[in-house]
């Protein structure tokens, strides 16, 4: 559907007054958020999604700003969530009048050191070769994490206590209320800042560089330094990511170098879309909530997930942002009034098509496992589904997929007839 609505007219600049309205609700949204959901999982929950936003929001300024495929940035993440713990537990032993407020400061640098280091081999080269290099790099701070557990504390991981530090203004971060509040408040610092190196020259021309190296080597600047800089800048606020989450666990092990976990921020960033910049901060909310509510209904989740990012790429290339940005400009633009049916159409294809896989892929896992491992909310779909059950399932899998296919024909043909109205209209 995102590309039904691609051919719609782009929307003019944001004004200034916009923006800065924007910024102000999400500071609200920040704010009031503790209030509406005040349970102690709720806020360990949106801890985790500020968290990962961060993260995926530093990956982002690799993969959409500067368009390097990087498959080492969890390690970034992982080297400032060390360093979290270690500061940690230095002012807890030392008894230094420091807040652990300033902790994430020590995942920037040691990150940014990290991604100075690591970046002056990675960068040099970008495309497929720095994606495979990336890789390699990962691997290895794997294996040197596994291989020194003196000093990585291996699988056991090495604990802390974030309540020892020195209270600054009465916050001792006891609580996870006061973890979320820190949380949040690091968000919003580094969305502000991200956004800044966005529209500073420096990211400027790593866009141009990602569309066209050659060209901006023909102007003059290196594409290598470029994308040196904007390394060093992601890796130091992928730092700051991997010390809060150290300071919302208490605990950090070798298993933050996994690749798994770079692959995951890859997920959460696609998903909510790479050429827009809440993209990011919007795939990590969705990612982690259904990343947490999906494990606690099926042990399919892992296959769910995957399965929703490929049809993100598939299908809607923009992501969960392209998506809400291209019926935003339909709404706008009065476009709805007639598009109303086929998206109905489209929906109910959807509804049963996604109805159908889901029973498909649970009763297959009912099969394989022996056991009730069906999502209760499904119906209780268990191991014993006769071949009605799976009948039914497989033909509102297909009956689904032809109405979508049929109701999109429509719906891209009406799209099509409405913007030609609009610029005969002008």
């Amino acid at each position: 559907m995102d590309n039904v609505i691609a051919g719609a007219p782009a929307t003019a600049p944001m004004s200034w007054r916009r923006r800065v309205g924007v910024w102000l609700a999400f500071a609200a949204v920040l704010g009031l958020a503790p209030w509406c959901f005040p349970s102690d999982a709720a806020l360990t929950l949106m801890t985790q999604m500020g968290t990962a936003a961060i993260l995926a929001l530093s990956f982002n300024l690799l993969l959409g700003s500067t368009g390097l495929l990087s498959f080492c940035h969890a390690t970034y993440a992982g080297i400032g969530a060390y360093a979290g713990v270690w500061c940690m537990n230095r002012i807890g032993a030392q008894g230094l009048p420091l807040s652990m407020a300033v902790v994430p400061l020590a995942g920037a640098l040691a990150a940014g050191v990290a991604g100075a280091t690591l970046g002056f081999v990675t960068t040099r080269r970008a495309g497929m070769t720095f994606a495979m290099i990336t890789l390699g790099m990962a691997e290895l701070v794997w294996v040197l994490a596994a291989m020194l557990p003196e000093w990585f504390g291996g699988e056991r991981g090495i604990p802390t206590d974030r309540t020892l530090g020195a209270a600054w203004f009465g916050v001792t971060f006891a609580t996870q209320r006061d973890i979320y509040g820190l949380v949040a408040v690091w968000l919003f610092v580094c969305m502000a800042l991200m956004y800044g190196i966005t529209r500073t020259p420096l990211g400027f021309l790593a866009r141009a560089v990602r569309d066209n190296a050659v060209r901006v080597a023909f102007l003059g600047p290196s594409p290598s330094a470029v994308r040196y800089r904007m390394q060093i800048l992601a890796a130091a606020f992928a730092g700051v990511a991997g010390a809060l989450g150290a300071l919302n666990f208490e605990l950090v092990s070798a298993d933050a170098f996994s690749l798994e976990r770079s692959g995951v921020v890859l997920v959460f960033t696609v998903l909510g879309g790479t050429t827009y910049f809440a993209g990011p901060i919007v795939g990590a909310v969705v990612g982690v909530f259904a990343t947490v509510m999906l494990a606690t209904l099926t042990r399919a989740w892992q296959l769910y997930l995957g399965l929703g990012f490929l049809a993100v790429v598939l299908f809607a290339p923009g992501g969960i942002a392209g998506l809400i940005a291209g019926h935003g400009r339909a709404w706008r633009t009065g476009m709805v009034r007639t598009l109303w049916r086929p998206y109905a159409a489209v929906c109910a294809g959807l509804a049963t098509c996604v109805g159908g896989l889901i029973a498909i892929i649970e009763m297959t896992y009912g099969a394989r496992l022996a056991s009730d491992v069906g999502l209760t909310a499904a119906g209780g779909l268990s191991a014993h589904a006769g071949p009605g059950t799976w009948g039914m399932a497989t033909v509102a899998v297909m009956a689904g997929w032809v109405i979508v296919r049929h109701a999109g024909r429509e719906l891209r043909r009406r799209v099509a007839d409405a913007l030609r109205s609009t610029e005969d209209g002008r």
